[in-house]
């Protein structure tokens, strides 16, 4: 049994280049799957966010419609008995209401986990890319050689690192991400601050995504293990038990 940690966005809006703020939040499909499993693997899990703000769940994740636009033409359709399941797991972890906050995560603290997960949803694009103290501990997660996966939006975590040298230390790296088509069917299309895909190819990411749009896509190089949206979390978690197992 080994401590693993999950990160996630605390934001409950996206600011959009229109100046709305469009309701957001954390993906519930990206945060149960993979919890479930690493609890099933006999892990226990922290949750921390940025200042120790309950996160709050994207109000489309627990919507069957909405959940059925995000997997791939043709896949079965559980969406209604996934979205009471995500609503039950999520209503009722003490952990999601009272996080840990990333500020006061420190190296050594760090340092004894197995792993560490960060979970998407758009609402990581607000407040990841902006975090020192969340830029901090990603960077240490990095210099531990710890195993890091990392689902959809959460990627947006990884946009403000920079070693010693100014460099962004995953340049390089094969990953995936949320995809540009699949920004370009959501209803913010246009809208967003910044395109993930897009930037992490700007940083010297060497992207790749699936042949066909909502697809699971899951890439690994060295510890860090990448997932492109919601309907690639389980293989994602598949991946990074299997991660964790060895590293034991």
């Amino acid at each position: 049994m080994a401590d693993v940690l999950i990160l996630m966005t605390k934001a409950k809006t996206l600011g959009l280049l229109d100046g709305r703020q469009h309701a957001s939040g954390f993906w519930a499909e990206e945060f149960v799957v993979p919890y479930e499993r690493l609890v099933a693997e006999g892990h226990n899990v922290d949750i921390a966010t940025v200042g120790g703000e309950a996160p709050t769940p994207d109000e489309g994740s627990l919507t069957p419609y909405v959940v059925g636009l995000t997997r791939p033409q043709g896949s079965p359709d559980h969406d209604e008995e996934n979205v009471e399941h995500y609503k039950q797991v999520i209503g009722s972890l003490p952990a999601l209401k009272a996080p840990t906050d990333v500020a006061g995560i420190t190296r050594e603290r760090l340092a004894g986990y197995a792993g560490v997960y960060i979970s998407g949803g758009h609402g990581a694009m607000e407040d990841m890319p902006h975090s020192s103290d969340l830029a901090r501990v990603v960077r240490w997660i990095l210099e531990l050689d710890l195993p890091l996966a990392v689902v959809c939006h959460g990627q947006s975590a990884l946009l403000p690192l920079r070693d010693s040298s100014g460099r962004w230390p995953l340049e390089g790296y094969r990953m995936t991400a949320f995809s540009h088509d699949e920004e370009m069917v959501t209803d913010m299309a246009g809208q967003l601050p910044f395109v993930l895909q897009m930037e992490l190819e700007r940083l010297g990411a060497r992207y790749e995504k699936a042949e066909a749009i909502w697809d699971s896509h899951v890439v690994e190089d060295r510890n860090l293990i990448t997932g492109q949206n919601p309907y690639s979390s389980s293989a994602l978690a598949d991946a990074f038990a299997k991660r964790l197992a060895t590293a034991q």
